[in-house]
Protein backbone atom coordinates (compact mmCIF):
# COMPACT_ATOMS: atom_id res chain seq x y z
CA UNK A 1 0.00 0.00 0.00
CA UNK A 2 1.22 3.50 -0.75
CA UNK A 3 2.17 5.06 2.58
CA UNK A 4 1.62 8.61 1.35
CA UNK A 5 -2.03 7.66 0.72
CA UNK A 6 -2.33 6.25 4.24
CA UNK A 7 -1.17 9.60 5.63
CA UNK A 8 -4.36 11.22 4.30
CA UNK A 9 -6.73 8.41 5.22
CA UNK A 10 -6.74 6.68 1.84
CA UNK A 11 -5.66 3.25 3.04
CA UNK A 12 -6.31 1.35 -0.18
CA UNK A 13 -4.25 -1.66 -1.23
CA UNK A 14 -3.76 -0.19 -4.71
CA UNK A 15 -3.78 3.29 -6.25
CA UNK A 16 -6.36 2.00 -8.75
CA UNK A 17 -8.75 1.24 -5.90
CA UNK A 18 -8.43 4.82 -4.60
CA UNK A 19 -9.09 6.25 -8.06
CA UNK A 20 -12.11 4.03 -8.64
CA UNK A 21 -13.57 5.04 -5.26
CA UNK A 22 -13.06 8.72 -6.08
CA UNK A 23 -14.73 8.32 -9.49
CA UNK A 24 -17.70 6.59 -7.85
CA UNK A 25 -18.44 9.71 -5.77
CA UNK A 26 -19.31 11.74 -8.89
CA UNK A 27 -17.42 14.61 -7.24
CA UNK A 28 -14.57 14.87 -9.73
CA UNK A 29 -13.72 18.32 -11.06
CA UNK A 30 -11.98 19.09 -14.34
CA UNK A 31 -9.10 21.38 -13.36
CA UNK A 32 -8.01 22.04 -16.92
CA UNK A 33 -7.57 20.80 -20.47
CA UNK A 34 -4.19 19.58 -21.62
CA UNK A 35 -3.05 18.04 -24.92
CA UNK A 36 -6.56 16.94 -25.83
CA UNK A 37 -7.13 15.39 -22.41
CA UNK A 38 -7.98 16.57 -18.95
CA UNK A 39 -6.53 17.10 -15.50
CA UNK A 40 -9.17 15.80 -13.08
CA UNK A 41 -9.17 16.34 -9.32
CA UNK A 42 -11.05 14.81 -6.42
CA UNK A 43 -11.04 16.73 -3.13
CA UNK A 44 -12.33 15.01 -0.02
CA UNK A 45 -14.01 16.98 2.77
CA UNK A 46 -10.95 16.15 4.91
CA UNK A 47 -8.68 18.03 2.51
CA UNK A 48 -7.22 14.90 0.94
CA UNK A 49 -6.92 15.09 -2.83
CA UNK A 50 -6.40 12.76 -5.75
CA UNK A 51 -5.10 14.26 -8.99
CA UNK A 52 -5.62 12.34 -12.22
CA UNK A 53 -3.85 13.25 -15.46
CA UNK A 54 -6.11 11.57 -18.01
CA UNK A 55 -3.79 11.93 -21.00
CA UNK A 56 -0.28 10.69 -21.75
CA UNK A 57 1.94 10.24 -19.80
CA UNK A 58 -1.04 9.40 -17.53
CA UNK A 59 -0.39 9.98 -13.85
CA UNK A 60 -2.20 9.75 -10.55
CA UNK A 61 -0.85 11.48 -7.47
CA UNK A 62 -1.99 12.50 -4.01
CA UNK A 63 -2.47 16.04 -2.78
CA UNK A 64 -3.85 18.00 0.14
CA UNK A 65 -5.61 21.33 0.73
CA UNK A 66 -2.94 23.13 2.74
CA UNK A 67 -3.71 25.67 5.43
CA UNK A 68 -0.26 27.22 5.39
CA UNK A 69 0.93 29.51 2.63
CA UNK A 70 4.28 30.55 1.29
CA UNK A 71 5.70 32.04 -1.89
CA UNK A 72 7.75 30.21 -4.48
CA UNK A 73 9.25 30.49 -7.94
CA UNK A 74 7.84 27.40 -9.67
CA UNK A 75 9.47 25.52 -12.56
CA UNK A 76 8.11 22.22 -13.85
CA UNK A 77 10.52 19.29 -14.15
CA UNK A 78 7.90 17.08 -15.83
CA UNK A 79 4.09 16.89 -15.93
CA UNK A 80 3.82 16.32 -12.18
CA UNK A 81 7.07 17.25 -10.45
CA UNK A 82 7.82 20.92 -9.77
CA UNK A 83 11.06 22.57 -8.67
CA UNK A 84 10.10 25.28 -6.19
CA UNK A 85 12.40 27.94 -4.81
CA UNK A 86 10.72 28.97 -1.55
CA UNK A 87 11.28 32.70 -1.04
CA UNK A 88 10.68 35.20 1.74
CA UNK A 89 8.94 38.56 1.11
CA UNK A 90 12.29 40.10 0.09
CA UNK A 91 12.91 37.45 -2.53
CA UNK A 92 15.63 35.65 -0.57
CA UNK A 93 15.56 31.91 -1.29
CA UNK A 94 14.90 30.03 1.97
CA UNK A 95 15.23 26.58 0.47
CA UNK A 96 14.43 24.65 -2.71
CA UNK A 97 12.24 21.57 -2.96
CA UNK A 98 10.80 19.27 -5.58
CA UNK A 99 7.14 18.44 -5.04
CA UNK A 100 4.17 16.93 -6.86
CA UNK A 101 2.20 20.00 -7.93
CA UNK A 102 -1.59 19.75 -8.28
CA UNK A 103 -1.60 22.12 -11.30
CA UNK A 104 1.65 20.72 -12.69
CA UNK A 105 0.26 19.28 -15.94
CA UNK A 106 -1.20 22.71 -16.78
CA UNK A 107 2.16 24.43 -16.28
CA UNK A 108 4.55 21.93 -17.83
CA UNK A 109 4.98 23.96 -21.03
CA UNK A 110 5.18 27.31 -19.25
CA UNK A 111 8.30 29.21 -18.16
CA UNK A 112 9.13 29.63 -14.49
CA UNK A 113 6.17 31.09 -12.62
CA UNK A 114 7.56 33.63 -10.16
CA UNK A 115 6.05 34.71 -6.86
CA UNK A 116 3.38 32.05 -6.79
CA UNK A 117 1.40 31.65 -3.59
CA UNK A 118 1.64 27.96 -2.77
CA UNK A 119 0.57 25.58 -0.05
CA UNK A 120 3.00 22.76 0.63
CA UNK A 121 2.13 19.57 2.51
CA UNK A 122 4.46 16.80 3.63
CA UNK A 123 2.67 13.44 3.36
CA UNK A 124 4.65 11.55 5.96
CA UNK A 125 6.12 8.19 4.99
CA UNK A 126 8.12 7.49 8.14
CA UNK A 127 8.06 10.08 10.90
CA UNK A 128 8.64 10.35 14.63
CA UNK A 129 7.47 12.87 17.19
CA UNK A 130 9.75 14.38 19.84
CA UNK A 131 8.31 16.19 22.85
CA UNK A 132 10.40 19.35 22.34
CA UNK A 133 13.06 20.91 20.10
CA UNK A 134 15.62 20.20 22.84
CA UNK A 135 14.61 16.53 22.94
CA UNK A 136 14.87 16.28 19.16
CA UNK A 137 18.32 17.84 19.03
CA UNK A 138 19.56 15.73 21.94
CA UNK A 139 18.27 12.52 20.33
CA UNK A 140 19.45 13.17 16.81
CA UNK A 141 22.26 15.69 16.99
CA UNK A 142 20.55 17.52 14.14
CA UNK A 143 19.54 21.17 13.93
CA UNK A 144 15.77 21.66 14.00
CA UNK A 145 14.08 23.05 10.93
CA UNK A 146 16.10 21.47 8.13
CA UNK A 147 14.38 20.22 5.00
CA UNK A 148 16.46 18.23 2.55
CA UNK A 149 15.04 17.61 -0.92
CA UNK A 150 17.41 15.40 -2.88
CA UNK A 151 15.30 15.95 -5.97
CA UNK A 152 15.87 19.71 -5.73
CA UNK A 153 19.59 19.12 -5.33
CA UNK A 154 19.62 17.00 -8.49
CA UNK A 155 17.68 19.61 -10.47
CA UNK A 156 19.84 22.49 -9.23
CA UNK A 157 23.01 20.57 -10.12
CA UNK A 158 21.68 19.61 -13.54
CA UNK A 159 22.51 16.03 -12.66
CA UNK A 160 21.20 13.22 -14.79
CA UNK A 161 22.60 10.58 -12.48
CA UNK A 162 19.13 9.71 -11.19
CA UNK A 163 15.58 10.92 -11.64
CA UNK A 164 14.37 13.47 -9.07
CA UNK A 165 11.21 12.81 -7.11
CA UNK A 166 9.13 14.51 -4.43
CA UNK A 167 10.67 12.78 -1.42
CA UNK A 168 12.24 14.81 1.37
CA UNK A 169 13.69 14.55 4.86
CA UNK A 170 12.41 17.15 7.31
CA UNK A 171 12.09 18.32 10.89
CA UNK A 172 9.68 21.00 12.08
CA UNK A 173 8.03 22.39 15.20
CA UNK A 174 4.31 21.73 15.59
CA UNK A 175 2.03 24.78 15.72
CA UNK A 176 -1.28 22.91 15.76
CA UNK A 177 -2.46 19.35 15.23
CA UNK A 178 -5.89 17.78 14.79
CA UNK A 179 -7.58 14.58 13.72
CA UNK A 180 -9.40 14.52 10.41
CA UNK A 181 -11.62 11.81 8.97
CA UNK A 182 -11.44 10.94 5.30
CA UNK A 183 -15.02 10.87 4.02
CA UNK A 184 -14.18 8.49 1.18
CA UNK A 185 -12.89 5.76 3.48
CA UNK A 186 -13.96 6.73 7.00
CA UNK A 187 -10.30 6.48 8.03
CA UNK A 188 -8.83 8.92 10.52
CA UNK A 189 -5.50 10.67 10.02
CA UNK A 190 -3.52 13.46 11.66
CA UNK A 191 -3.16 16.92 10.15
CA UNK A 192 -0.63 19.39 11.57
CA UNK A 193 0.66 22.82 10.68
CA UNK A 194 4.35 23.28 11.37
CA UNK A 195 7.15 25.81 11.32
CA UNK A 196 10.34 24.49 9.76
CA UNK A 197 12.48 25.68 6.88
CA UNK A 198 9.22 27.49 5.96
CA UNK A 199 5.59 27.06 7.07
CA UNK A 200 3.96 23.90 5.72
CA UNK A 201 1.38 21.24 6.57
CA UNK A 202 2.13 17.67 7.60
CA UNK A 203 -0.23 14.71 7.28
CA UNK A 204 0.41 11.55 9.26
CA UNK A 205 -1.22 8.15 9.50
CA UNK A 206 -3.57 7.75 12.47
CA UNK A 207 -2.04 7.40 15.94
CA UNK A 208 -3.49 7.21 19.47
CA UNK A 209 -2.14 10.63 20.44
CA UNK A 210 -1.91 13.94 18.62
CA UNK A 211 1.45 15.73 18.41
CA UNK A 212 1.41 18.50 21.00
CA UNK A 213 2.10 22.17 20.30
CA UNK A 214 5.86 22.88 20.23
CA UNK A 215 6.69 19.21 19.85
CA UNK A 216 8.77 18.19 16.83
CA UNK A 217 7.82 16.00 13.86
CA UNK A 218 10.77 14.62 11.90
CA UNK A 219 11.21 11.99 9.24
CA UNK A 220 10.66 11.36 5.54
CA UNK A 221 7.75 12.44 3.39
CA UNK A 222 6.46 12.99 -0.11
CA UNK A 223 5.98 16.70 -0.74
CA UNK A 224 2.85 17.84 -2.51
CA UNK A 225 1.83 21.40 -3.32
CA UNK A 226 -0.86 23.49 -4.90
CA UNK A 227 -0.80 26.97 -6.39
CA UNK A 228 -3.32 28.77 -4.18
CA UNK A 229 -3.88 32.06 -5.99
CA UNK A 230 -2.52 31.91 -9.53
CA UNK A 231 -1.30 35.39 -10.48
CA UNK A 232 -2.65 36.66 -13.76
CA UNK A 233 -0.60 38.43 -16.40
CA UNK A 234 -3.61 40.54 -17.28
CA UNK A 235 -4.77 38.46 -20.20
CA UNK A 236 -5.94 35.50 -18.21
CA UNK A 237 -8.27 34.79 -15.34
CA UNK A 238 -5.96 32.31 -13.66
CA UNK A 239 -5.20 28.66 -14.42
CA UNK A 240 -6.26 26.62 -17.39
CA UNK A 241 -7.01 27.05 -21.05
CA UNK A 242 -4.22 28.30 -23.26
CA UNK A 243 -3.10 30.90 -20.77
CA UNK A 244 -1.74 28.94 -17.82
CA UNK A 245 -0.87 30.23 -14.38
CA UNK A 246 1.02 33.28 -13.27
CA UNK A 247 3.34 35.35 -15.30
CA UNK A 248 5.07 38.66 -14.55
Amino acid sequence: MSTDLKSIGLGFDRWQDAVEAAIATNQLVVAGEIRGGQLIQYTDASGAQINILAVEPFATFAGFESITQTFAHVSMVNDVLAFCEIVDPNGTVLTSVTCNLAQGPLLVDKPTQTWQQVGVTALALDAQTYESPEAYEAATGEVLGLLVSEGAQLVAAGSGASAPDASATFSARVLEAEYRNNQLTGQRFIHATVDGAFPFDVCLADAPELPQKNSVIAGTAMLTASVLSPMSDGGCGGCGGSCGCGGH
